[in-house]
C-alpha cells in the first residue's frame, strides 16, 4: 500500500511538472481580468504543431484586428421565439405549452421578427403534422406565427425543441417548449 501511494504520488508530481507551460497566460488588463493577446503567428495547416493560447485571436463584431484578415459582421436578423402556447389557452409563455396525444392544437410563438413566412421543425421522432403555417399577432403587438399540429394516438410523449428557420436561413429554437402527454 505504501508503495502505491508513493508512485501515486510521483504521478502527480510529474503531471503538474510536465504540464508547466502549457496553461492560459495571462495578459495585461486594465480590468484585471485575463485577456488572450493577438498572435504574431500562426501554425500553418497540417504541420501537426501543438495547439496553444498563442494563437487566439480577440475579435468583436464591428472592429478590426491588426495584421489578421478576418471580418465579424453583427447579426443581422432579430428572430428569437420568445413565448409559445395553443391558440385554444388565449395565451403563450416562455415555459411553452403541454399538448395531449389524439389531439390537433393550434400552437402559437411570439417574439421579434416572427412570421408565417418562416419554416418550422420539431425535434424527436417525425410523428407530429405541422401544416397551415401563418403569421398572427399578440395583443401588445408582438409579432409570431401560428401552425396547425395533429398529435397521433401512437405519437411519442415528451419535450419537443420547436426551430423556425427563416428564408435568410436564420434559426431560432424554442428548447422543450412543445410538451407531448398521454
Amino acid at each position: 500500500m505504501r508503495v502505491l501511494r508513493g508512485s501515486l504520488c510521483l504521478f502527480v508530481i510529474g503531471a503538474v511538472l510536465g504540464c508547466g507551460g502549457r496553461g492560459l497566460k495571462d495578459g495585461p488588463s486594465a480590468s484585471g481580468s485575463a485577456v488572450p493577446s493577438p498572435a504574431t503567428s500562426a501554425a500553418q495547416p497540417g504541420s501537426g504543431g501543438e495547439l496553444s493560447n498563442d494563437n487566439t485571436i480577440v475579435v468583436d463584431a464591428g472592429g478590426t484586428t491588426p495584421s489578421v484578415n478576418v471580418i465579424v459582421t453583427p447579426s443581422a436578423a432579430t428572430e428569437n421565439a420568445m413565448a409559445l402556447g395553443k391558440m385554444a389557452d388565449g395565451f403563450a409563455a416562455n415555459t411553452g405549452t403541454i399538448v395531449h396525444t389524439a389531439s390537433t392544437n393550434t400552437i402559437v410563438l411570439f417574439g421579434p421578427g416572427l412570421s408565417g413566412n418562416m419554416s418550422v421543425m420539431l425535434s424527436g421522432p417525425r410523428d407530429i403534422g405541422v401544416s397551415n403555417i401563418r403569421s398572427v399577432q399578440a395583443k401588445d403587438g408582438t409579432p409570431g406565427l401560428a401552425f396547425d399540429a395533429v398529435i397521433g394516438s401512437s405519437t411519442a410523449v415528451g419535450a419537443r425543441t420547436v426551430y423556425l428557420k427563416a428564408a435568410n436561413s436564420d434559426i431560432t429554437a424554442f428548447a422543450g417548449g412543445l410538451e407531448v402527454q398521454p
